[in-house]
């Protein structure tokens, strides 16, 4: 071996200790970043309610709402102050839970938001025969299309299809609205076709409803759900330099926070499983992207204000991590335009949300119901 021989094994040597050790340093600055002692996890209307001081701007705070219905911008106080409403987020990469598993064992279907036809047996038929050709009909455009049946033990409950079962009964239904806008006369006719194919094959009988009297229903439920549809978001931005994804990797992994499935986000659980809200940061893809090496200034938090159980107070939770957040990492709360969001503006913003979750109660379907989850999808 010749001396330039051993001088390029050397150099190779020496940069990939180099590496080793830089890594290394960075995993512990990580660390040591992190807090000694994080808050415990909040409860319900417990530990939130022990915050004096932002119960006493709650209550003082009496603003008045109307949900924008352009989903561009939410008028937050009187000064000017604005919180953006995000484009609506796919929620099939959440984390799948118990609770949703067991779903599938209760009916689901309701007249609410479903358009349903009745398919009349001429005798109880076996689960292993009629969920193959359920499976043909999962939705219609992008709604989709649920199929129950009643036991045929004389129970006058509807379940989805459940291997083992005997049904004496099915109905079929297709839903009336959701984010991507209401059922058309082209879905409709659709669904109506497949639903015929399955009572022909089953030799069944079916009831089917006027088609401009369903694409009437499915045009209203989408108005109000417009009126309703609201995601607010806020940000936590740095007071000094940049975070790297890493460190922010690290900080949501260890408060409890899961990444979800596409790796864009991650996501606060409530007790049952549930999401409240999300946190994002500068579009990373934490699965796929470099964390070493990307990084950012604002860590956005996203609340999905339909869809998240009213009763855990979503917007106050999300507001006190963020706070907590901001000071434990050296950051200050802001808006989508980067301008400083005070307690009483936030406290404000509560305020403004009780008519919106009034609006869906008066209709029977509260904030975080399985029902408005489904109108909000």
């Amino acid at each position: 071996m010749d001396e330039l021989q051993f001088a390029l094994i050397s150099a190779g040597i020496s940069v990939l200790l180099s590496v080793i050790t830089y890594n290394a340093w960075q995993r512990i600055k990580i660390w040591r970043a992190l807090p000694r002692s994080l808050p415990t996890e909040l409860k319900p209307k417990e530990q939130v309610e022990g915050l004096s001081d932002e119960r006493a701007l709650l209550d003082s705070a009496q603003t008045s709402f109307q949900p924008q219905v352009d989903h561009t911008q939410y008028d937050a106080a009187a000064n000017g102050t604005t919180l953006s409403i995000a484009p609506a987020e796919p929620t099939n990469d959440l984390p799948l839970t118990n609770a949703n598993r067991d779903a599938r064992l209760v009916s689901i279907i309701d007249r609410r938001i479903d358009c349903i036809v009745p398919l009349h047996l001429s005798a109880p038929m076996a689960a292993e025969k009629l969920m193959p050709l359920a499976q043909r009909l999962r939705r219609v455009g992008n709604k989709p299309i649920f199929i129950e049946g009643k036991p045929s033990d004389n129970s006058t409950n509807w379940q989805s299809l459940q291997p083992g079962g005997r049904y004496q009964a099915l109905r079929i239904a297709v839903q009336l609205a959701n984010r991507s806008g209401p059922l058309n006369e082209l879905e409709f006719s659709e669904f109506i076709t497949g639903a015929q194919t399955l009572a022909d094959t089953l030799d069944a009988e079916l009831d089917c409803p006027d088609m401009a009297e369903t694409v009437a229903m499915a045009r209203e439920l989408d108005a109000f759900a417009a009126q309703c549809d609201v995601q607010l978001s806020i940000n936590a931005t740095s007071d000094d330099a940049p975070w790297s994804a890493q460190y922010i990797q690290a900080i949501a992994t260890h408060d409890g926070l899961l990444l979800s499935r596409d790796g864009m986000r991650f996501i606060k659980l409530d007790a049952k499983q549930n999401p409240v809200f999300v946190l994002q940061f500068n579009n990373i893809n934490f699965l796929r992207d470099d964390l070493t090496y990307k990084g950012g200034q604002n860590i956005t938090f996203l609340l999905d204000v339909p869809a998240a159980d009213e009763d855990v107070l979503p917007f106050r939770l999300m507001c006190h991590y963020a706070s907590s957040l901001s000071q434990r990492i050296g950051a200050h709360l802001t808006d989508d335009r980067q301008r400083a969001l005070s307690t009483a503006e936030l406290a404000a913003i509560e305020q403004q949300l009780i008519i919106l979750y009034a609006k869906l109660e008066k209709v029977g379907m509260p904030a975080g119901s399985p029902l408005a989850r489904r109108l909000f999808m």
